[in-house]
């Protein structure tokens, strides 16, 4: 199961890639359609090509959070509601996640990545996210955060569940969009 859901999570991830080049010169439905017609084409024509293993050795473990955020992307620019994140909840985000990024690293003496194997802690975090969504009303962490945990409790993908929530791109990635928040 875990090759298919990688060679999913690849077609969404494509999808959002050629979307976004896409939105370039089409509107909103039409680059949607577009990177969902090439996404999924591509894994299923070139799935054992060069270039699709080096994305998904680049990329793996997938996890929830990459395609979720892909998904989430195009869905706001078809016009769901979509509740974005402020920049107070990224700057937070991206600070701990680099804390969390150099502990799990060893550059820290406390290895907070240990705690993605063990299952109480997994399900103390995943009801604390559940709850900031209740609070934030906000569903999509908790939706990411649940999934997670499903993946990880049927033994698909990694078996850390912070390799399901997470992704060392989100960094890069909160701190483009914490940049053009300024501008």
């Amino acid at each position: 199961m875990t090759g298919v859901l990688a060679s999913v999570w690849l077609a969404v991830i494509l999808a959002w890639l050629v979307f976004a080049l896409a939105g370039w010169v089409a509107g909103a439905p039409a680059s949607v359609w577009i990177g969902g017609v090439v996404g999924a084409a591509a894994v299923l024509a070139f799935r054992d090509t060069l270039p699709l293993r080096g994305m998904v050795a680049l990329l793996a473990p997938f996890g929830v959070m990459l395609p979720a955020l892909a998904l989430r992307h195009m869905g706001a620019k078809l016009g769901l509601p979509v509740v974005p994140f402020s920049a107070l909840e990224l700057g937070a985000f991206l600070l701990v996640y680099v804390l969390f990024l150099a502990s799990a690293m060893g550059a820290v003496p406390v290895d907070i990545y240990r705690i993605g194997y063990a299952p109480l802690p997994v399900a103390g975090m995943v009801l604390a996210v559940c709850l900031y969504g209740l609070a934030t009303g906000n569903w999509f962490l908790p939706l990411v955060a649940v999934l997670g945990q499903a993946f990880w409790v049927l033994g698909w993908g990694s078996s850390n569940w912070f390799d399901h929530v997470t992704h060392v791109l989100l960094v890069p990635v909160v701190a483009v969009v914490l940049v053009t928040r300024l501008f």
